[in-house]
């Protein structure tokens, strides 16, 4: 089958369904319930459509995707506070769902504003097991290391 807006899909070798909202440059942005995600087309396969919602039985779904699927690299340069923990909590979300165990989030130095608001989310995060520091020189902290 064809994979089309609207067509439902599934991650290669996974059991989850979601439903595709939009395909661009080779990647569909599909809706697994409230989550979204851009994965790319050769990493789903079109199936049936889901049955409604009211005859789905309720159980807890692990999706696991290629790790190509996603860099387990988020570069906040030029975002606000505000702009960066929303991409921040996105990269999270799509990390876990891929698999991915070490991140590296590059803020800049700067005023240390980003540093230290993405540092203290990611210490509240409940995935999230160790938040480091990279620096070629002490004095330089642009970009934490995040094990999950």
């Amino acid at each position: 089958m064809a994979i089309l807006v609207g067509s439902y899909v599934r991650i290669k070798n996974q059991s989850a369904i979601g439903q595709v909202i939009d395909i661009h440059l080779h990647k569909a942005l599909i809706a697994f319930g409230k989550l979204h995600f851009y994965l790319p087309l050769e990493a789903v396969e079109a199936v049936a459509p889901a049955p409604s919602i009211g005859t789905m039985p309720v159980k807890t779904i692990t999706m696991r995707a290629p790790s190509t699927a996603a860099d387990p690299i988020l570069d906040l340069h030029g975002f606000n506070k505000a702009q960066a923990l929303c991409a921040l909590e996105k990269f999270l979300d799509r990390s876990l769902l891929l698999g991915h165990n070490r991140l590296k989030i590059i803020h800049g130095q700067g005023k240390g504003i980003l540093r230290s608001a993405i540092r203290s989310y990611l210490k509240s995060h409940p995935s999230v097991k160790e938040v480091t520091v990279k620096s070629p020189i002490h004095c330089m902290n642009g970009m934490t290391i995040v094990e999950i």
